[in-house]
């Protein structure tokens, strides 16, 4: 793994990370953005919640703003993707660098979710518009990793935010680690049969 661009554009509040670099979900939380018990009872307090957890990270520069914005994503469809997950995501102006936070809520709460259920873990994504292709990667690795029960029940068992970034950044690897080997894979037949 090469260095990243949003790692070190941690070290800066106004440093935006420049393109092209694959990001990991560890290289956007950090134990301030990471709450092993959310104490919000309906989904706009979790989301208020989380958006403090990023202003405390200094990720933001207008708080409100950005929690109006992932409030009006959030009316535009439900971003809760079944199984007890939502990622929450939005673009804003007033966000420095791309940027996570994520929640557990013990004991769930409505999110208007396909398949009905509550959710009772949130990972929303911040993000400055001109970092649309870092984004998209952000949101579709987040999506990937939360769907995995085995990684979910290991992150309901943590107890402490640097618990939960260790179980995020092993499962993040092993994922990195198995697309890399079914493109290699793929590259080797497609190359075959040419």
């Amino acid at each position: 793994m090469g260095p990243n661009p949003i790692a070190r554009s941690k070290n800066s509040d106004s440093e935006l990370p420049e393109g092209g670099e694959k990001v990991f979900l560890e290289d956007v939380l950090s134990k301030k953005t990471v709450v092993v018990e959310l104490k919000g009872h309906d989904k706009n307090a979790i989301m208020a919640e989380l958006t403090d957890c990023l202003a405390d990270e200094k990720v933001l520069s207008d708080k409100d703003a950005f929690l109006k914005a992932i409030k009006e994503r959030e009316a535009l469809e439900s971003t809760a993707i079944g199984g007890g997950i939502a990622i929450p995501h939005a673009k804003h102006e007033s966000v420095k660098r791309i940027f996570c936070a994520m929640g557990i809520i013990k004991d769930g709460v409505e999110f208007n979710a396909l398949d009905g259920k509550p959710v009772t873990a949130v990972l929303m994504v911040a993000s400055h518009p001109d970092l649309n292709r870092e984004y998209i990667q952000v949101v579709a690795r987040a999506a990937r990793l939360l769907k995995s029960e085995v990684m979910m029940q290991k992150i309901y068992a943590a107890s402490s935010s640097p618990e939960i970034m260790k179980v995020i950044a092993d499962f993040d690897r092993i994922l990195h680690k198995a697309s890399v080997d079914v493109s290699i894979k793929e590259g080797r037949v497609i190359h075959k049969d040419t």
